[in-house]
Formats: C-alpha cells, sequence, structure tokens
C-alpha cells in the first residue's frame, strides 16, 4: 500500500470513528432520556421532594453538554480526514492531534488513533508526508504567458 492510499484510508478510519461516536451518544441520549422519563414520571414522592421537572431539566443539560463536548470533540478528527483524503499541507499536524484524540476512546478509537500514529511516524508516512509532491500544486511543464503589450 502507498502513503497516500494509507493517507486516505486514516482519513476515513476518523471519519467512521467520528461518525460513530457521534451515533453511539445520540443512541444512548435518546434511551436514557425515555429512562428517567419513565423512571421519574412512576417514582413515589413526598411532599417536600421536588418536582420531578427539576431532575428531568438537570438531564436534559447534561445530555446537552455531552452532545456539544461530542461535536468539540470531533471537529479535529472531521478536519484530519479531510485534509488526508484530500492531500492537504496541513493534514499531518491535524491526523497527529486526532489520531492522539482518538487514542482516549478504547477500544475502536485506540486502534484507529495507534494505526494512524505509526503511519504517521514510520517509513512510508515519512516518505509520504516529507515527499516532494505532498500539498503542493501539480507541476506543469507549460511555458510562461507571454508578457504584456505594455512590457515589450
Amino acid at each position: 500500500m502507498t502513503g497516500k492510499e494509507q493517507a486516505k484510508l486514516l482519513g476515513l478510519f476518523l471519519w467512521l470513528l467520528t461518525g460513530f461516536q457521534i451515533f453511539i451518544i445520540g443512541f444512548f441520549g435518546i434511551i436514557y432520556f425515555f429512562v428517567f422519563g419513565a423512571i421519574l414520571a412512576t417514582a413515589p414522592r413526598n411532599h417536600n421532594d421536588p418536582p420531578p421537572e427539576v431532575f428531568f431539566g438537570f438531564m436534559v443539560v447534561i445530555m446537552v453538554i455531552l452532545g456539544v463536548m461530542t461535536v468539540l470533540f470531533s471537529i479535529p478528527k472531521v478536519v484530519a480526514g479531510y485534509g488526508l483524503r484530500t492531500g492537504k499541507s496541513w493534514a499531518k499536524i491535524w491526523a497527529i492531534i486526532a489520531c492522539v484524540m482518538a487514542c482516549m476512546s478504547p477500544p475502536l478509537g485506540t486502534a484507529v488513533g495507534v494505526y494512524g500514529l505509526v503511519f504517521i511516524f514510520g517509513e512510508n508516512g515519512k516518505a509520504y508526508f516529507d515527499g516532494a509532491e505532498f500539498g503542493r500544486f501539480p507541476r506543469t511543464n507549460a511555458p510562461p504567458p507571454p508578457p504584456n503589450s505594455w512590457q515589450s
């Protein structure tokens, strides 16, 4: 596998990991919403207890914070995936950041993060990222344009 193919594969893995993490947070958010709603609706109450809406509101705030944090932690992975798949010059830095962040999400994130770090710092990755063609415009052998009439 060439360095370009591995970079594109790493970008795809980062996108898939991000999508999976967002799906899982959303899924569990919905499950918790209904489970705690059912518990709070059927729980016996004393006259001194606060109303269930207070606990339900607290739960909604926690889920919103978790959702925002998930999106914020997903941004580097999405940006790195885009940069790796399109061969941008800044992709290596974002990929390192994204792979280190992915390592903190076992087991799939750890696998993707370790694969990415091994690729980036390995021989194949060094040859790809340090190559003359990485992140640069394609070279052409076209002649320069003719000078303007006022320059001759």
